[in-house]
């Protein structure tokens, strides 16, 4: 059997929170506790759960921004933690993160061109000509034009700039894409077509997803498994189907429980 394309083992995150008094430890707050979990090649795991449960802490553990406590995370085979760091450079050009907030996660100094060709200039590879001539070609997958390289963030709406940010990601042809609630700050009427260009993009390049999110019926659209973490623990998970249909766990019945119902037809 080969091997999964992501390993998440044993992952435990402690922040040491200041001093409540001098002579006393500082205490720590424990954001993850023994998180595992596994992503096949070309499929796509959400992780949902309120603000607060560790969401974000397992994100960037996942890309290497921050280091763990305890446990390990394996790409590809390689545990990322313990590569050096020019190592760890290099495979970054397989895993590739879109954040939250498309206003925020885009410079408003640079140019679109200089924004979505960040990854290729940060692993130093390609000459400038060819790495416009890749950025064009990204853009145009996620329905935007190749003239768009020359413009700025504000001269788009929320939902062109995260098809940038997804560009910007994309560019390295990665294998994995971490996506920390992706679509949260865009319009209900926006969310829909993100995700739809986030299936097709799977379906054309084949990249696998982690999608983060504090909405199940965002991560029912995309993902064929749901790992549903409360209070820095993994409490349920499984295919998205059953945990939809037949939750087990009270927290993640209660997070079902407030999605909205659509009003009756009159």
């Amino acid at each position: 059997m080969t091997e999964p394309l992501l390993q998440v083992e044993g992952l435990a995150k402690d922040y040491v929170l200041p001093r409540e008094r001098l002579l006393q430890p500082p205490p720590r707050l424990s954001a993850l506790r023994g998180v595992s979990f596994t992503i096949e090649a070309g499929r796509s795991l959400g992780i949902v759960g309120e603000s607060g449960s560790g969401k974000s802490t397992l994100a960037r553990l996942v890309m290497a921004l921050d280091v763990p406590t305890a446990g390990r995370v394996r790409f590809q085979g390689r545990e990322l933690h313990a590569l050096p760091r020019e190592d760890l450079r290099r495979a970054r050009r397989d895993f590739q993160m879109v954040f939250q907030d498309p206003y925020g996660s885009l410079d408003p100094r640079q140019s679109i061109e200089r924004i979505v060709t960040e990854p290729l200039r940060a692993l130093d590879e390609a000459s400038r000509a060819e790495r416009r001539r890749q950025a064009a070609e990204v853009l145009e997958s996620v329905g935007l034009r190749a003239s768009d390289l020359a413009k700025y963030p504000h001269e788009f709406s929320g939902g062109q700039r995260q098809r940038i940010a997804i560009a910007r990601a994309l560019i390295t042809r990665p294998r994995l894409i971490v996506a920390d609630e992706p679509v949260s700050a865009l319009d209900v009427s926006v969310q829909a077509q993100v995700l739809n260009l986030m299936q097709d993009l799977q379906a054309q390049f084949g990249v696998t997803y982690m999608l983060i999110s504090h909405d199940l019926a965002v991560v029912h659209h995309l993902c064929d498994e749901v790992a549903v973490l409360w209070q820095g623990q993994i409490v349920e998970q499984g295919p998205s189907q059953r945990l939809f249909s037949e939750p087990s766990h009270p927290y993640t019945r209660s997070l079902l429980d407030a999605i909205p119902e659509p009003p009756a037809a009159p």
